[in-house]
Parts: C-alpha cells; sequence; structure tokens
C-alpha cells in the first residue's frame, strides 16, 4: 500500500465534541422512520432510528445513517451506513466487536468519512457465514456456491482508504491464549514486525496486505515501527484467497490497513487508529 503525505491530524479527543456537534448540521441529514432506508432528502436517517439488535447506536449521534436489507448467499443481510462528509472507509463486520463499533463512530465524528457495519443483533456471524470471509463479489473466488456482489457493494460504497476495524480475545493458541491474533504469533502468510512502547501490546497491531509482502509497504511498515506500532503484514495471493476484505482490497488495487486490539480495548485501538490515518 503505498503510503501518502497528508498534514498531521488533530488527535480524536480533542475533536470528538465539537465535531459531534457540528455534524447535526449536516446537509440531507433528517430524521427518519424505524423502517428502513429512511426517508427524507438525501436518503438520511437518525441512527436512532434505525434497526438495531443490541443497541448500540447512539456512538453515531449526528451523523447520517441509512439501512439496507437484501437476501444473498442464503442469507438475510442487514446492513448499517453511517456519514459524515468525506473521508476513509471504516469497516466493522463482527457486530460482537464493540469496541470497533466505537472507534469508527470516533473517527467519523473527528475526521469525517463513513461507517459500515454489519447488523446480527452482537453476533459475530450472520447465519452461517463469517461477513469477513464475503468479499468475494466476483473479484475473488472462495469457492463459494454464490457470489456476494450485493454484500460487496453495500459494505464498500466508497471512501478511501479503507480500513478495517476488529477486536480479538486475547493472545493466540499458539502462546498460551485464547485468541488468534497475536504480534508474537504470526498466522500463516503473515510477517510480523514488533515494536516497543505503551502501544505495542501482543494483541494491538495493524495488518497490512500486500501482493509483494513485507517489500510492498515497507516504507509505511517502517513509519509505524518508529510510532510504537505492532505490524504484521500479510502476503496476499489471490489466487488462494479465503474472500476476506484484505484480499479483496489487494486484488483491486485498493489502499487498506486493518486496525486490531483485543476485545475492549478501544482506547488502544483509538490511538492505534490515530497514528495509522497520520502516516498513510
Amino acid at each position: 500500500m503505498p503510503a501518502t503525505s497528508s498534514p498531521r491530524a488533530v488527535s480524536f479527543t480533542a475533536l470528538r465534541l465539537a465535531a459531534l456537534t457540528g455534524a447535526l448540521a449536516l446537509a440531507g441529514c433528517v430524521g427518519g422512520s424505524g423502517g428502513g432506508t429512511a426517508s427524507a432528502a438525501g436518503g438520511c436517517a437518525a441512527p436512532a432510528t434505525i434497526p438495531d439488535g443490541d443497541d448500540d447506536l447512539a456512538l453515531f449521534a449526528g451523523s447520517c445513517a441509512t439501512f439496507t436489507t437484501f437476501t444473498e448467499g442464503g442469507e438475510t443481510w442487514r446492513i448499517q451506513t453511517f456519514r459524515n462528509g468525506s473521508g476513509p472507509l471504516f469497516v466493522v463486520p463482527h457486530d460482537d466487536e464493540n469496541a470497533s463499533l466505537a472507534t469508527a463512530a470516533a473517527a467519523i465524528a473527528a475526521r469525517g468519512g463513513t461507517v459500515t457495519a454489519v447488523e446480527t443483533g452482537g453476533r459475530r456471524f450472520n447465519g452461517r457465514i463469517d461477513p469477513n470471509r464475503n468479499f468475494d463479489g466476483g473479484a475473488l473466488s472462495c469457492g463459494k456456491p454464490r457470489r456476494s456482489p450485493r454484500f460487496v457493494a453495500a459494505m464498500l460504497p466508497g471512501g478511501r482508504p479503507i480500513i478495517a476495524l476488529h477486536t480479538n480475545s486475547p493472545g493466540a493458541a499458539s502462546t498460551g491464549g485464547s485468541g488468534t491474533i497475536s504480534i508474537r504469533a504470526p498466522y500463516a502468510g503473515a510477517t510480523a514486525f514488533p515494536a516497543t512502547g505503551p502501544l505495542a501490546k501482543d494483541d494491538a497491531m495493524v495488518i497490512l496486505a500486500s501482493r509483494n509482502g513485507p517489500a510492498g509497504v515497507q516504507s509505511l511498515t517502517r513509519r509505524l515501527n518508529a510510532a510504537g506500532i505492532n505490524v504484521m503484514v500479510e502476503t496476499v495471493d489471490t489466487t488462494r484467497t479465503d474472500c476476506s476484505l484484505s484480499h479483496y482490497a489487494v486484488a483491486n488495487g485498493i489502499p487498506y490497513a486493518n486496525v486490531e486490539a483485543a476485545h475492549g480495548d478501544g482506547a488502544t485501538q483509538r490511538a492505534i487508529l490515530d497514528i495509522l490515518l497520520r502516516e498513510m
């Protein structure tokens, strides 16, 4: 993922209150009914009025919300979208990762951008499907009986770069933990670049993806390490894909990163995201 220069950003904490207040004046963001893709000019609704099974949308107060539902791949999908002007696209595929949703809300309040989230009432999977293994859309082939163009279109409506947000159980099984992501236990096809400092926890990192492995994201990896951020680099072979968002982004040449932290550690996730966006 090539790095581009950008002005140093003010932290989320400093901007959050002002941005939430100012967002109330967003053009076209008016209240809608609770039934679906709400109503008035611009297709906007107040976040509290769109369907949500685990009632965590107060975080997005002041943003422009839409809701869409459709059936694809044998499952009914419910996708929430929140907008606050232009900016990155933040993707939250798993509805059980509440800290990630809070991080996404803080990000668009402070910087602008779009958030897409899969609504499953707080469950990780949508029926039998892991949403983060459903980015096919015809660009990849995971051996699925049906492809997922409607899901991809709903989850990736625009905005660059794409920033995935995830949390996981602490540690990896190979290091005595209960999760799957640890900088001390790189998964197959990934290379770890540990850093030092208060944000360089075993479970907290930026995951980058490249066809060329570490060489393809060398500059950004070095800058993040220098800022005290762990980096995991995934080497992507799109002929052997799992249809994850990282693979889809690489296949389509879209700048991408994933910010990981332990479940509930939103403070670390937000601090890492702030540095990542500055360095990207």
